[in-house]
């Protein structure tokens, strides 16, 4: 959230997407945006252990279907509170062991696309926050970014393999990654057009 606000000259009043939202507050890229500068958006989380709690906290918009690549299916959600995942991804990265002990259900899915048409996002975004453990570049493969473009992302990485064809598809799209090495777990990318 320090990275938006800088790269953004301490905007007030902005617009963020956050998803994995966990409970909104705990690890989130968004919390201090809404809270201290007067943003607004949209959180998704389609963990029920995790988002029961947003609503408490937050009052951004809330998105409980699971953000996917495409709209209107049913896939099976690996609940295990800050690590959930969609199943077929628990074991992408190196918390495949801590999720082998989760919690599996159905959950309905909704493209990022269709999720902002559904929520009447504006169609320039502030603010992109990606953490869906290993989802990542599907999603945004399937975006349109023609309809809905971001000033702003941070896309987690784990340093999975999916980390450079991420930052290769958001070049594409006229984004810049910056502070390669400044974090752990996520890239930093700066629309540059």
């Amino acid at each position: 959230d320090i990275f938006v606000l800088l790269e953004l000259n301490w905007k007030r009043g902005g617009y963020f997407v956050e998803f994995g939202a966990t409970d909104g507050k705990t690890l989130s890229n968004t919390y201090l945006l809404e809270k201290e500068y007067g943003w607004t958006g949209l959180l998704a989380e389609p963990s029920a252990s995790q988002r029961k709690d947003i609503a408490a906290v937050r009052n951004a918009r809330i998105e409980t279907k699971c953000v996917w690549s495409r709209t209107g299916e049913t896939l099976v959600f690996n609940d295990i509170g800050d690590l959930s995942t969609i199943d077929a991804f628990s074991t992408s990265d190196f918390h495949a062991e801590a999720r082998s002990g989760g919690t599996r259900y159905e959950a309905q899915t909704i493209s990022l696309t269709d999720m902002l048409a559904a929520h009447d996002a504006p169609q320039d975004i502030d603010y992109l926050s990606i953490d869906t453990e290993g989802s990542e570049f599907e999603i945004l493969a399937a975006h349109d970014f023609s309809k809905y473009a971001f000033k702003v992302i941070t896309c987690e990485h784990n340093y999975a393999e999916e980390r450079q064809k991420i930052a290769d598809l958001l070049a594409s799209k006229g984004y810049v990654r910056k502070y390669e090495k400044a974090s752990k777990f996520d890239d930093w990318y700066v629309r540059s057009i």
